[in-house]
């Protein structure tokens, strides 16, 4: 394979073509084995000294961790697990933003909740928000910039914190423009509009050859982009202030992650392989039909994925 100069090392392939950037600088040797659908991918990297064997269940997802801006490789699951606790996080939740009205606008971007979305939101902080997930990583909630995340994201804090009777610690929020689905379109708003909300196994597994493709890179690109996400804006910046942090970071923590329907769960499934989540763990990801105001928790060093549903649902 010849040398592709480029940030990242990824993967995002169907059986008839293959997209691969290797690491800025280096020349890695690569090898990819593939069959129909969702047989497993083995990819070999070898660079310097290091050899990395990762089993990859699904061809969407990317190379985890990666050469990041840090300047540090993360090779296998251990090292990343210990790369979450250095910062003080145990898990991280994948929520998705509530009801949503169509804009007056007709973008997308401007979509704000309804009523019901703001209810819903409220109802997830003060009940799984307030007893499964706090305390929270108190140096920044991650969020897609769209006003339906936003808005869902501080509901939730506020009615966490209500419930708990406390305001000490409440994360800032991060906003990355990576994390809101826009980015994905024109290609991701023609696949909602054929397949609509579902669970990421029928955008995956679709009987519709091109559609299941264009889901594979698609969705595959939006995982990526919220590894790099997840890394830069928190991995790498603790590691670049380690001393700091470290000494008013408590373990435990939760790193929350607001973000939108059909592309929460490829962002849930990317950091599950980069963990080490196998078999029962990925087919809750790839099951499940994310509903408003409700995700996904994974546990970074246990390797499992659990739901977030808000009272009676």
């Amino acid at each position: 394979i010849p040398h592709i100069p480029a940030r990242t090392i990824s993967h995002i392939s169907s059986v008839d073509q293959q997209l691969v950037h290797a690491g800025r600088g280096h020349r890695p040797t690569i090898a990819v084995t593939m069959a129909k659908s969702f047989a497993p991918l083995s990819l070999t990297l070898q660079r310097r000294h290091m050899t990395f064997v990762p089993s990859i269940q699904h061809p969407l997802l990317p190379l985890p961790f990666p050469e990041r801006t840090c300047g540090s490789i993360k090779t296998n699951p251990r090292e990343i697990q210990d790369s979450f606790g250095k910062c003080g996080i145990d898990q991280v939740a994948f929520i998705r933003h509530g009801n949503t009205a169509p804009s007056a606008t007709g973008r997308d971007f401007d979509r704000q909740l309804t009523d019901l979305g703001r209810r819903q939101s409220s109802a997830a902080g003060a009940s799984y928000g307030s007893s499964r997930l706090m305390p929270y990583y108190k140096h920044g909630a991650l969020c897609s910039p769209a006003p339906r995340c936003v808005e869902t994201a501080q509901l939730f804090l506020d009615a966490s914190y209500k419930t708990a009777n406390t305001s000490s610690g409440k994360p800032p929020l991060i906003l990355d423009s990576r994390m809101y689905d826009g980015t994905m379109q024109p290609e991701g708003s023609r696949l909602f509009r054929s397949i609509g909300y579902a669970p990421l196994r029928e955008y995956l597994e679709n009987p519709d050859a091109n559609d299941a493709n264009a889901a594979k890179f698609v969705l595959g690109e939006y995982a990526r982009t919220s590894l790099d996400v997840i890394w830069e804006e928190v991995i790498a910046k603790h590691d670049s202030d380690a001393a700091e942090k470290s000494a008013d970071s408590k373990n435990g923590e939760t790193l929350l992650f607001f973000a939108h329907a059909i592309y929460l769960p490829s962002a849930v499934l990317g950091l599950a392989s980069a963990v080490g989540c196998i078999g029962e763990e990925l087919d809750i990801v790839l099951d499940t039909n994310t509903q408003e105001a409700q995700g996904y928790l994974m546990h970074i060093h246990d390797q499992t994925v659990s739901l977030l549903q808000r009272p009676g649902e």
